[in-house]
């Protein structure tokens, strides 16, 4: 079984599996594969793409239609928009001011911001 742990602050992927020995005598053998967290950042992004078709906003699932054609078509277009919705976060990260922290703790009210760093 393959799974992602942080050893050390690194992501790491590791497999183990129990092997016998020359001898017969059970030995475990870890492999820690290399590029971990580049694996893991790919497969986070599949899986947030899921989600967000899923249950954090689209709601695929949710469409009463048995049409093929029309299912493909519905589904083109709501990957058009999750593309675009992805882009626009990018862009938002990347140039726009960050939401602001109060006092308290929590984020200001959202409002579009169009302040460029």
């Amino acid at each position: 079984m393959n799974r992602i742990y942080r050893v050390n602050g690194q992501l790491c992927c590791l497999s183990a599996s129990k092997l016998k020995s020359k001898e017969g005598i059970p030995e475990l053998q870890i492999i820690i594969a290399e590029k971990a967290q580049q694996i893991y950042k790919e497969q986070w992004q599949i899986e947030t793409a899921f989600r967000a078709l899923k249950s954090s906003g689209f709601h695929i699932e949710d469409t009463h239609l048995t049409d093929l054609n029309r299912i493909e078509k519905l589904f083109s277009i709501v990957m058009i928009a999750f593309a675009w919705a992805y882009v626009a976060g990018v862009f938002a990260n990347e140039h726009l001011k960050p939401v602001r922290i109060l006092n308290n703790g929590k984020k200001q009210k959202a409002c579009l911001n169009t302040d460029y760093r």
